[in-house]
């Protein structure tokens, strides 16, 4: 398991626990779910961030493969993932974006 899948997992056990407690509701769920969803300049600017990252050594050959996985070759896939690997991915996108910005 990477860094990425763990995440992934430690997400989905959160959103179980949040929606069992109460704390949280599918009509929310579903309304996150759809806000998370992908456009293509985001998918094309991800993708290219995601191969400079493992290029750079920031991410593994696995975790880069992970993500590559989910992505899928369509925004249409991606945005048909769980909302744990949407919020994962998210996470992800916006720390590759926050560290080219930096450079």
């Amino acid at each position: 398991m990477n860094r990425v899948t763990a995440a992934i997992a430690r997400q989905e056990a959160n959103i179980q626990a949040r929606t069992e407690k109460g704390l949280v509701d599918a009509a929310a769920l579903a309304r996150l779910d759809k806000t998370m969803d992908m456009e293509l300049g985001e998918f094309a600017r991800f993708q290219e961030l995601k191969s400079i990252a493992m290029l750079e050594g920031r991410l593994t050959q696995d975790e880069a493969q992970a993500i590559y996985g989910y992505l899928g070759e369509t925004t249409e896939h991606f945005n048909r993932q769980p909302l744990a690997v949407k919020t994962v991915l998210t996470q992800v996108f916006s720390e590759l974006l926050r560290r080219t910005q930096v450079a």
